[in-house]
């Protein structure tokens, strides 16, 4: 399996072509009425809670046929249970699809998320652009599954996996009693879905390649991936991409210049010091030392309005091009940012 997501990390964004303009002011909003994409999803979530009288060795043939590699990576890593070819590996899904407490949670994931439809359709356009922008890249097979609390997304190659259980409400109260903190749960909902799986997929193909980054590269590789997210989901509200408050939003638009000027006088843009970068860049509830009202990841929203600037005084750099641009330091000069 290529990567997992144990909560809904944020970034993501994207490109545009002049070419191709919708009506709107917001140049990524596109027609991809025309760009045909296989997306399929898969209920994992259902068929595996489909045997009534109990999951056979047979039937674990019948899922990994079906499944394949998400499977395989599900017992193993999702909710660790050891291989498929763990001959007592039906009793094993058994214990797991009889326990009482996952069957309170398959009973609420079937309140919100019976009907998946919606998503399908969210999930398909954002693909459709995903497939404008990069023809020449998969579309994977969807599958939703009940993770136990482990993992919000799974990918691979080919299989982007959601965790239903992952987007149950930010008051959903088995995350208080496993003690997850607001900050996290916020956007574990079902608006959140599509954009935390979208981030997940993007996020794990365009990988920040380079070791031992300084602040600058973290913060620009963040931000073009919340760029692309923005053309992706070109009608999707910025606080749903970045899974922030209005008033964290706010915060960030009202402190962008004292901040910015924050991370240069005291050069912080080229450290390289972990417990600095984490500091600007992880999940918090706040960064220390900032005004009251900052919300963590600042880092992130920083890189994003650098990407914005730099695309918008470079329209004929294309998401795929911007993508590919591993240089900080250029974006940044190029982009002119003062906030």
């Amino acid at each position: 399996m290529k990567s997992y997501f144990s909560t809904l990390k944020h970034l993501i964004t994207l490109v545009f072509l002049t070419t191709f303009l919708s009506c709107g002011n917001n140049p990524l909003e596109i027609d991809v009425t025309n760009i045909k994409i296989d997306l399929k999803v898969k209920r994992f979530d259902k068929d595996l809670f489909q045997y009534k009288n109990g999951i056979t060795p047979e039937n674990v043939i019948e899922l990994n046929n079906k499944y394949g590699l998400f499977f395989q990576d599900y017992t193993e890593s999702v909710i660790n249970i050891g291989s498929i070819k763990n001959s007592t590996i039906n009793n094993r899904l058994n214990a797991f699809t009889n326990d009482s407490y996952i069957n309170e949670v398959k009973v609420d994931v079937g309140k919100i998320y019976s009907n998946f439809s919606s998503y399908e359709d969210a999930l398909q356009n954002a693909f459709k652009h995903y497939k404008y922008y990069f023809p020449k890249k998969n579309t994977p097979k969807v599958i939703t599954y009940i993770s136990g609390f482990n993992y919000a997304i799974t990918t691979d190659k080919n299989y982007l996996g959601i965790g239903l259980d992952m987007f149950l409400g930010s008051k959903y109260v088995a995350y208080a009693q496993l003690g997850l903190p607001q900050y996290k749960t916020a956007f574990m909902t079902k608006e959140g879905l599509v954009s935390g799986a979208m981030l997940g997929w993007v996020s794990t193909e365009f990988e920040l390649q380079e070791k031992n980054a300084d602040l600058l590269t973290e913060m620009i590789h963040q931000g073009k991936t919340l760029y692309l997210l923005d053309a992706l989901m070109p009608k999707a509200s910025n606080n749903i991409k970045i899974s922030y408050t209005e008033k964290q939003l706010d915060w960030c638009k009202n402190n962008a210049e004292p901040v910015w000027f924050y991370l240069i006088d005291n050069n912080l843009l080229y450290t390289k010091e972990t417990k600095e970068i984490i500091k600007y860049m992880g999940e918090a509830p706040f960064i220390q030392g900032f005004p009251e009202g900052s919300p963590g990841r600042v880092g992130h929203w920083v890189g994003w309005q650098i990407v914005k600037a730099y695309m918008d005084k470079n329209p004929s750099v294309t998401i795929e091009q911007l993508m590919a641009n591993n240089n900080a330091q250029e974006i940044l000069n190029t982009s002119k940012y003062k906030p």
